[in-house]
């Protein structure tokens, strides 16, 4: 049995070690006394975290885009652990991850006059992806009078007064997407999120043929 201290289980819960022995005590993390030490089974610490962190906290933002970042072949940010993190996480597939994936960014809803979406998002930073990205990436869906991006938290103010754009309509035609500012995952030069991020936002798309594909892109190895 492969076991990890009760500092390192903490850390990756997400949660303080006292949380961790009382978990170990009530059995809802497994694990075995070494003397006064606690000793924490691997396999069950896995099994905890993947399940959703029912036991810890919801993933930080930039945990998910590490995750994000290792499906895409790019390099992982933060300590060896969070590395570590990331890699057995991505281990089980994105799909089963996809609702755990959602706190990579707050998805907001508007509603923008059709003469302002060409011109969107302006002078601000932002990547497209969802139906607004699936041309560039080959997909054969098409987006029809609509906008859907990432964009840094702290322009979303200035873009939304920009365009008077209107909050949380019945039929919404733009949806950004804020991203934290300190963990913002894209390039300077990166207009298209990749594939396996636009495919997590095709998972909420009102359409069944999206939501199909996206099942389909997130499903291969």
């Amino acid at each position: 049995m492969q076991v990890v201290g009760v500092a390192d289980a903490a850390a990756e819960l997400g949660v303080s070690q006292r949380r961790v022995r009382q978990m170990l005590a009530s059995g809802t993390l497994r694990g075995s006394r070494i003397g006064r030490v606690w000793a924490v089974d691997r396999a069950a610490l896995d099994l905890v975290a993947d399940r959703g962190g029912r036991a810890g906290r919801p993933w930080k933002a930039a945990s998910a885009w590490n995750v994000l970042a290792l499906a895409d072949g790019r390099e992982i940010e933060g300590s060896a652990v969070a590395q570590s993190r990331a890699r057995r996480r991505l281990a089980s597939g994105l799909l089963p991850l996809a609702e755990r994936l959602r706190t990579r960014a707050a998805t907001r809803r508007f509603y923008g006059h059709p003469s302002v979406l060409d011109k969107l998002p302006g002078p601000a930073r932002a990547v497209r992806t969802g139906l607004s990205a699936t041309g560039e990436h080959g997909l054969d869906l098409i987006a029809i009078g609509g906008y859907e991006a990432y964009m840094p938290e702290s322009d979303i103010a200035d873009v939304t007064r920009r365009f008077a754009l209107i909050e949380g309509p019945e039929r919404p035609n733009v949806v950004l997407k804020a991203v934290e500012d300190e963990v913002w995952p894209f390039r300077p030069d990166e207009e298209v999120a990749p594939i396996l991020v636009v495919a997590l936002d095709l998972l909420d798309a009102s359409d069944d043929r999206s939501k199909r594909l996206a099942v389909s892109l997130l499903s291969q190895p």
